[in-house]
Formats: structure tokens, sequence, C-alpha cells
């Protein structure tokens, strides 16, 4: 991404030559419509942090960056330059311009000194100098004003002059290291001239005696074919151990919607979300231009075809004849199709496609060649006339009919779909949709089977025979376009495919078909949070009883007691009955491990509460005994997810966890990982964050988010990401995950485990940006907006609590009224479970007003305070919920330190709140520290570099280094001294210490 820093530093580099023309157009192209935010680049800011702080400890340090044009290079450099000069750092920025070796010499290092005289004076660079009038001359050489009209360098060989320049850069650098840490930053690598190459190479093999100074090296990895110069040198320097190379990668799909939605301010629709990712392919720069075009691209911005044809327009004319044949392929093509479609034999077409290799415009896969960007291909395939773009797309229909093996196994069908639609033969485009599409079903491929069923549907009325082409009325198509959506997780389309459908048919004539239907509008109206009514389900029933059709009918009162039971009631018990009773009766065992299962969630009742070995698990184990003996999918993903919510809820967390990551893993393998699966990431997610294993929470959540999952699923993803980042004082994550969940609850109907969530961390982030009063105001309009007596308790008493705790920080009014509304809501709540018990036990701590066994009056004593707190921490401790216990602890420090007991039994609780008292689990546990990551933090402690770390454990400098990254990443530190600091505060090396 082009930097988005400001016009001074891109101004001085061009001033002085040293920046790429195209790619100062790109930066006031990415100014247009850029994020203001970095997305998708915590791991690479960590790393270049932990470089930074070992340079400051003393070590040298460098990083070689590549990545392809427009992933983001620059935007993270500005990202870094930012922070570290905030923390004192002087950076000094230099870029290469496109003109190779015969370029101007020492390009980048020029600019630095410009910049440099720009920010302290040419006076002042000079006295930084021994030897100010010779050293002066030697550094004229790169930037001549330095010279003030002397002659530049003295007299010598040219190997003499380049050693001396070399040797007084060097001794500059040295200096302004002396006043303050430095960072030097080469970047566009890839254009550097011969000269600037061998003084980065020198720069950093004499970084050893070159203290504070940290060197950063970006370049265009894309741009590095075969015979590039900068391939040896990178390879030479990443042999030096305190050298560490990275590819900047694409974004992943969650992380390109999550730029989206900075970018808009509101997070776009999934199909948008869809085209950005299948064109942009995670490419920031590309999402960004594509974003910014009115009216959507249909074309390729002008602004980026020249940046994409670069490479393209250098290569022979026959190649680039070969690609635009080949940018008509679907993705990946086959080296015979290929051969078969441009009618060359295999050798010719190998020497034709060579160059195109060799420069990095396609990359070579097992048995064929591919673009190496999407964007290229199109770029490519928009030069294509209108009579060659039919053509073209024509002869590889035909060559994949005359011989599928072309292709891959079963995508013949498929491949011909895109051929004969982009060719726009009309008849032949909707039968091989229709027919890939029933390929696609059979390989799970449900995204893929929309799409094909949906061009069936647009096709459809420029066929006049198309029902009989296809074997199937509209009405089917439109039924089967629904059954996709739902796997496929687009509801919003399913919900318009399903009113067409109901408004072609007449429920007297075709009753069955017309309450399937009615089933699969109530439940898609469900899925997207709208608001919903028993209407449909009811007359449903009513048009298909069971004299009609016993199995549509089980069908229907499948639907009816899986998706509604949380609202509790007989009759949904009755329908869950019926539907076992029917499905015995029929011998269907599919059906009836799905009706024991929805049996299990109304046993469960509308508080989704259930005791391991209860009722409702031995339903759930029956169920899943017959699944299990039959091999059926279905019954078995609903069984997983309501076994697993209710174990969450019962306070058996590792259990939890464990039966939705099998959950996940089925989903998976019967293609719906981005519906069932992300789905059951929360069911992962949330027993991890309450278990205090956040960083396992949070990569759960976050691969889980990169599949771009319904938007209610990435609600509770969110939610977890958020809470966590809160909790850690990651403020920014916070807001900006808490933000997306709010605007998508806004429009959707109430649902207490999703908007309650919500409600909490909303006062939680109100309580740390904007103070208590702000929270407490927040929490009063929670609690009138929303009916908490139809609520689950599991949700009501967080809410309680969070709120409690905000009107306990600020007197007044408005917070003693808010805690009058809460005990009447505490004293009213049920409590099921040990983990709600907790939830109401720590509520008392915080309000000891509303605690029943005696915390008491307004005037309740500090002793009577800790003892409500000592009865919080011991609740979630027996739950294993590390953090609230901690916070209880901390609470009970505060009320001893009010007055009560001695500083003795303040510290103990102190101890205890960071994991080293008694009964706790060790502080490297909460902390989620490894073993080998808790080794390393000893040796940082004891202020050894990565490369001494290296030697005594026996790994390498760079496996050193990673450790320490996510050390400080864990400890929330900046620098090596911070986690050291932070080391000795918790106690964690006192026994070693002592044993010395």
């Amino acid at each position: 991404m082009p930097d988005t820093t400001g016009g001074e530093n891109r101004e001085t580099v061009a001033t002085a030559g040293m920046s790429d023309p195209g790619e100062t157009l790109l930066y006031g192209m990415n100014r247009r419509g850029g994020s203001p935010v970095l997305v998708g680049r915590a791991a690479e800011l960590a790393a270049l942090q932990a470089a930074f702080d070992a340079v400051r400890q003393g070590g040298p340090a460098a990083l070689l960056i590549g990545g392809e044009a427009g992933v983001g290079k620059t935007r993270l450099i500005s990202e870094f330059a930012g922070d570290v000069r905030a923390a004192g750092a002087r950076v000094l920025i230099g870029g290469c311009l496109e003109l190779g070796a015969d370029g101007l010499p020492f390009g980048p290092f020029t600019a630095m000194l410009r910049d440099l005289v720009r920010e302290i004076g040419a006076d002042e660079l000079i006295g930084l100098l021994p030897g100010s009038d010779r050293a002066t001359r030697e550094l004229a050489r790169l930037l001549p004003e330095l010279a003030a009209g002397r002659p530049a360098g003295e007299a010598g060989s040219a190997g003499e002059a380049r050693a001396r320049l070399f040797e007084e850069f060097l001794t500059l650098l040295e200096r302004l290291a002396v006043q303050q840490p430095l960072v030097l930053v080469v970047e566009d690598a890839h254009w550097a001239d011969r000269s600037s190459r061998d003084l980065i190479a020198f720069l950093i093999g004499y970084q050893r005696a070159l203290a504070n100074v940290l060197i950063v090296v970006t370049f265009r990895s894309d741009e590095l074919h075969r015979t590039h110069p900068l391939r040896p040198l990178l390879a030479e320097l990443t042999r030096i151990d305190w050298v560490e190379r990275a590819e900047l990668p694409r974004l992943s799909r969650g992380q390109a919607e999550e730029l989206a939605a900075a970018v808009m301010g509101a997070f776009p629709d999934r199909a948008l979300t869809d085209a950005l990712y299948e064109r942009a392919e995670g490419n920031p720069l590309f999402t960004e231009e594509l974003l910014a075009c009115p009216d959507g691209c249909a074309l390729i911005p002008d602004s980026l075809v020249d940046l994409l044809q670069q490479a393209v327009r250098r290569l022979p004319e026959d190649t680039q004849e070969v690609l635009r044949i080949a940018s008509a392929g679907s993705g990946a093509t086959s080296h015979p199709l290929l051969a078969r479609v441009t009618g060359r034999t295999e050798d010719a077409l190998t020497a034709a496609i060579r160059p195109a290799v060799t420069g990095n415009v396609l990359v070579t896969t097992a048995d064929g060649y591919a673009f190496r960007h999407a964007l290229i291909r199109e770029a490519v395939h928009e030069d294509l006339l209108p009579g060659e773009h039919s053509q073209v797309h024509t002869k590889f229909a035909l060559a994949i009919d005359a011989d599928p093996a072309l292709v891959g196994d079963g995508r013949a069908d498929m491949e011909k779909a895109h051929h004969w639609y982009a060719a726009h033969n009309t008849t032949w485009a909707l039968i091989s949709a229709w027919q890939a599409s029933v390929q696609a079903s059979r390989s799970v491929a449900h995204a893929e089977r929309l799409v094909l069923l949906a061009r069936v549907l647009e096709l459809w009325d420029q066929v006049p025979d198309a029902a009989e082409r296809v074997g199937a009325d509209h009405v089917r198509v439109l039924e089967e376009s629904a059954a996709a959506a739902r796997d496929a997780g687009e509801h919003k389309r399913g919900l318009a495919f399903t009113e067409s459908a109901l408004a072609e048919l007449d429920e007297a004539a075709d009753p069955v078909r017309v309450a399937l239907l009615l089933s699969q509008r109530h439940l898609f109206r469900k899925d997207l949070g709208l608001p919903e009514d028993m209407k449909d389900l009811h007359r449903a029933l009513e048009l298909v009883p069971e004299a009609l059709s016993k199995q549509a009918r089980i069908q229907l009162l499948l639907a009816a007691s899986q998706y509604s039971c949380h609202t509790g009631g007989e009759q949904f018990a009755g329908w869950g009955e019926d539907a076992l009773r029917l499905a015995r009766e029929l011998g269907d065992r599919d059906a009836e491990a799905q009706a024991l299962t929805a049996l299990a969630g109304i046993k469960a009742g509308p508080l989704g509460l259930a005791e391991p070995g209860g009722e409702s698990f031995r339903l759930i184990a029956q169920a899943r005994r017959i699944a299990e003996e039959i091999g059926a999918y279905q019954p078995i993903i609903k069984l997983v997810i309501y076994e697993s919510h209710l174990l969450c809820g019962a306070g058996e967390y590792e259990r939890a966890a464990a039966v939705a990551r099998e959950g996940i893993a089925d989903a998976e393998r019967h293609g719906l990982a981005r519906t069932r699966g992300a789905f059951l990431a929360i069911n992962v997610a949330e027993p991890l964050r309450y278990l205090g294993r956040w960083d396992e929470a949070v990569e759960v959540a976050e691969r889980a988010l990169d599949l771009a999952p319904p938007t209610l699923t990435r609600v509770g993803l969110w939610i977890t990401c958020a809470s966590i980042a809160l909790a850690r004082g990651d403020l920014a994550t916070a807001v900006r995950r808490a933000t997306a969940c709010r605007t998508v609850l806004s429009g959707s109907r109430y649902d207490d485990q999703e908007h309650l969530p919500q409600a909490v961390l909303d006062i939680e982030l109100s309580l740390a940006t904007d103070g208590p009063a702000a929270a407490v105001d927040l929490a009063a309009e929670t609690l009138a907006r929303y009916d908490l007596s139809a609520s689950s308790p599991r949700y009501v008493w967080p809410l309680l609590a969070t709120a409690a705790a905000a009107a306990r920080r600020v007197p007044g009014e408005a917070a003693d009224a808010l805690l009058c509304r809460l005990r009447t809501l505490a004293e009213k709540l049920e409590v099921s479970g040990p983990e709600q018990r907790a939830w109401q036990l720590w509520y008392a701590a915080i309000d000891p007003r509303a605690d029943d066994d005696g915390a008491g009056a307004a005037s309740a004593s500090a002793s009577a305070r800790l003892d409500a707190a000592d009865a919080a921490v011991a609740a979630w401790e027996a739950i294993d919920q590390p953090y609230p216990a901690a916070l209880a602890l901390v609470v009970a420090a505060q009320v001893a330190l009010a007055g009560g007991p001695s500083g003795e039994q303040i510290a103990a609780l102190l101890l205890r709140a960071t994991g080293t008292g008694n009964g706790a689990r060790t502080e490297p546990e909460r902390l989620g520290l490894t073993g080998r990551e808790l080794e390393v933090l000893g040796l940082v402690t004891a202020g050894q570099s990565n490369r001494e770390i290296a030697a005594a454990l026996f790994i390498s400098p760079k496996t050193a280094s990673v450790h320490v990254s996510n050390i400080l990443a864990k400890l929330g530190a900046a620098t090596r001294t911070e986690a050291a600091a932070r080391a000795h505060a918790l106690h964690l090396f006192d026994a070693a210490d002592a044993s010395r």
C-alpha cells in the first residue's frame, strides 16, 4: 500500500529523484479511498518492533521485507516509522528509482542525506563528522551541495574513493545513533543500482560496529526474475545471523473485508466482498482502487491497468499472444489444453510461454500455468477484441467437451459452463450450468453451485425451451437455488429465491411444495435476524397433514421444533415428539436422530441450560449413536451445536471446545466450513476465552472470519475478538470490532445471545473510553431497551455485573438509580449452574447491598466486602475462569487498601490476582507462555541478546527472535526491558534467582 503519512516525506524523495513516478501516482490515487487504519499487519509490525528493540539493547538487526506491488510495504513502513519516531527514534527513508544499473548511483542514500539536511541543517550535519572537511567532501559525492563549491571527494583510485565514501557514511550513521536510535529504510530495492546494493551490503555487514541502528530494506518480490541482480545479494545477506527476511502476504478474506469496511465506513454486503476478494485476491492497493470506482469497476480502473501490464508489455509479442489466449482460461490451465486451443505443438508452446514464467507473469502449477494475479489475467483478457473473445472461449469449450481429461477430475462441466457463458452461447451456457450445478452439489462446492444455478435463472428466459433442455421447471431451479444459498450461507439470496418460487405456485394445486417453501422462508428470516412470527410454520403444517405426506410432515415438524425450541412451550415439544414418532414409523433413522437432537434442545428450555448427565445430554448421546451408525451428517452437526452450547453453559469449557472442534472438522469435510463450521468456531472461541487461552480463541475466531461467514455468525466472532482486545488494552481493535457488531445488530431482531453480550461489550468500552458516567447512561439505556425478564440468565448476569461495576465508579443520582434497578432485576433473576452462580457472587461483590447473605446495607464493612469478593473468586476458580477471578482479587485488594487488613494481606491478594499466589495457576500459564517462551523470557530478563539466547538454547537466532516477538505480544510489552520488568514484577523467576 502506498505511503499515507502525508506529503512531506514523499515530496522529499521525489525531489531527490529517488522515487518511482508510477509509485507517486499510485500514492495519490490511494489517498482517494485509502483505509484510515492498517489492516492485517499486526505480526509484521511486531517483528519490526522486536528488531528495533533488539538494536536498542545493543544487538545488530536488519530486516529484508518483500512483497508484490500494492501489498502494503510502504504503508507498513509508514506505520512503523510513526511508532518509533514517537518513541524518540530518527527515521531516514530513501527510495530507489526504476532506472536500473544505469540510473543515479546511491539514489536512496542521497535522498536520506537531503532529508537529514532539511531536518538539522548542513552545518550541524558537517559538525557530526570527524575531520569535517575531508568527510564532508566525501559525502558530497552523494549530495553535491555539501561541498559548498569545492570539489567533491579526494583524488585517488575509484576503489579507494568508494571505500572512503562507505566509511564516511558509516561514521555519520554512528554519530547520529549516539544521539538517538536510528532506523534506516531503503525502499524498492528491486530498482537499486549497483552502487546502492553494494552500500546496503556494506552497512548490514558492519552492523556489529553500528550500534543503535536498525536497517530495513523493502523490495518487490514479484519483480525478482531469475537473473535479477538483487537475488544474489538477498541470498548473501540472509546468511548473516542478525538478518531476517520476510514476505508480506496478501490479506486473508476476512482482513480484506475489514479493509473494505474501513474504506467504506461500514461493512459491505457479502456479494461485494466476494467479488472484491475474487478480483483483488487480498492485495490492499487493488482492493482500495476497486472500491474507489463509482460504478463498481466492471472494468479494471485505468490507474491499475498500466501497473498490471508493465511486466506483460516487456515480453516478446509471441508470448503476449499466447497470454491473451491463456487469459480466457478459468484459473489454472493445463499445458495440453493450452496447446490444443492455441494450435501449437507442446514444444512450441513451451518456448513461447517460458518468458512469461521467467518474468513472473505466469506461475507454474502441477500440469500447467496460472497468472500470478487474477487482475493481471483480467487486464490481459480485456485486450481481446470482441470477435476474439467469443472465438477463444468457444475453442476452450469444444476442446474440453472433446477431451474432459484436459481439465481436472470433476471439473469438465464447470469449465464448459464458464466458457459457453463467456462465448455468449446462451443455450449451451444454460445446459452446461445446470449440469455443472449437479456436479458441484456432489463435490459439496456450495458457493459454486449457487453461482451456476443463478446463471441458469439468468438465462432461463433467453432459451425458449429451457425446461425441456434441463429437465426441470423454473420453480425447481428456484428451490435448488434456495437450498444452495442456505448451504453457502447466502441467506438474503435464499429468501429472495424462496419468495419467487412461492409467487409461482398455487397452494391448492401443490400444497407440499408450498409448505416446504413456507418453512424455508421462516428459517431464512430467522437466520437474517428479521422479525419473525409463526404464521409460515403454522400454515405449512396445516397444508401437509400426515395423511397427505408423512415424509414431508416430518421435515416440517423438524424445522418447527429445531429452530423454534428457544422460545419454549409445550407446542414445540409436541412437534418434536410427533417428528420422532413419525420417523420411527417410517424407519427414517436420519430424521429420528434429528428429532432426538431437537428434543434435547427443547428439554434444556428457553434458558438453554442442562446438567451434564441430564436428560438433554442423554438424548444427544442417543442421537449421536444413531447418526454415526448410518453415517448421517445433518443430525451430527446439529447435535454438536447443541452439545457444545449446553456444555459451555454448564461451565464444562474444555469439553465444549473439544466437541465444537470435532464439529468444525466434520463441517469442512462436507463443504460447510463457511456456514456450520464458522458458527461452531464461536462455540470453540467462547470457552477458550473463558479459560484464559486468549491467543487460541482469537486464532480460531480470525480463521473463521477469513471464510466470510454469514453476518450474524460474524457478530459472535467479533464479540469474542473485541472482548479479548479490550481486556488486553487494545482499544482501537475493540472499538472497531464493537462498531461492526453494533451496525449489524441495529437492524436485527432481538436475540439475547447476541444483543446482550454486545451490550456488555459496549458498556465496558464506554467505561474505558468515555468514563463511568457515560457507561452508566449507556447501561440505563440498555435496561430500558431490552426485556430482560424474557432473556436467559446466562446472558443477563454478565450485563448486571458490568452495569454495576460502572455505577460503583461514579457517585450521583443516575448511578444510584441504576443500582436500584439492577438490584430489583438481580433479586428476581434465576441462577442455574456454576457459571451463573459465579456471576451472581461477582455481582454481589461489586454491589454488596445486593448480597442476600449479609454484605448488607450501604455501610457494609470492609470485612464483609472481602468475604463477598472471596466467594466470587472461589466460584470463578472452581470453573477455571482466571480473568474474572483476577478482577475479583483486584477488587478485594482495593477494598483492603481503603481501610481494613494489613499491607501483607493486600500484597497477598495482588499476588493471587497475578497468578502467583497459592491455589492459582502459574502466571506463565495465565499469560499463555509456553515452556520454551518462559525459558527465553528468563534469558531476556538476564539481559541476553537473541544470539546469546540462541547459543544457550541451541536454536537459531531467527527462532529466538520469533520467540521474543511472541513474548512481547503476550506480555503486552513494547520492549525487552519492559518485558523483563514485567517478569520481575510478577516474580516469575524468584525461585531461580534464590538458587543462585
